[in-house]
């Protein structure tokens, strides 16, 4: 039997303000190293509000999903400037998250762990940011895991990143996930750090 859905054309456009949803709920079916987190989080918004919506709402010029005909598959995040992105998180971002969430009751591990980044963010360090300024995260439904897609969202956000002048970008890895580090070499991505994340940075020639 044929499957309409999966024929549908896959895309890759700039996210608007009605794909937040979307992205909130990849980043958490895609938060436990590449699986669905849905079990890890309280409030299923949480890794979103830390490692997705941010980028969307603070620099939308980078924020790109993957479609497959009108539905959300996907998503590609950057801030071209670390050091400047983190200074708005400071000022605008954490106050109204620590407001939201001041009732919240903290049930699992990894709830704690994001109140605990959410009250007390770390900065990125110099030596990161001056060679890799800008920094970005990408997150692909498991079902367009495999067939290219990831690599042709990266490569979209990448090229985007270069024609807007960047020297150079960095992404995190999680250190149970290492096996993710060979897609990201294949672009040029090279170990630069570990904090205990995975850090990876490659320069534009």
């Amino acid at each position: 039997m044929h499957d309409v859905t999966s024929a549908a054309p896959i895309a890759i456009r700039t996210a608007r303000p009605t794909d937040e949803a979307a992205i909130l709920d990849i980043c958490l079916r895609t938060s436990d190293r590449g699986q669905d987190g849905s079990q890890c989080y309280s409030d299923p918004r949480l890794p979103g509000f830390v490692w997705a919506l941010p980028y969307v709402r603070l620099c939308p010029e980078f924020a790109f999903v993957l479609t497959r005909g009108d539905e959300v598959m996907g998503y590609c995040v950057a801030a071209p400037d670390t050091e400047a992105y983190e200074q708005r998180l400071d000022k605008k971002w954490w106050p109204m998250l620590k407001v939201m969430l001041q009732h919240f009751t903290a049930s699992t591990e990894q709830d704690r762990s994001v109140l605990s980044y959410i009250l007390d963010a770390p900065r990125t360090p110099g030596e990161v940011t001056d060679l890799y300024p800008a920094h970005l995260h990408i997150n692909l439904l498991p079902e367009l895991q495999k067939g290219g897609y990831g690599s042709r969202l990266l490569s979209h956000q990448l090229q985007s990143l270069q024609e807007a002048g960047l020297t150079g970008v960095h992404l995190g890895v999680d250190p149970r996930n290492e096996g993710v580090t060979g897609f990201y070499s294949k672009f040029g991505f090279v170990e630069i750090d570990r904090t205990p994340s995975i850090i990876m940075g490659m320069r534009f020639a």
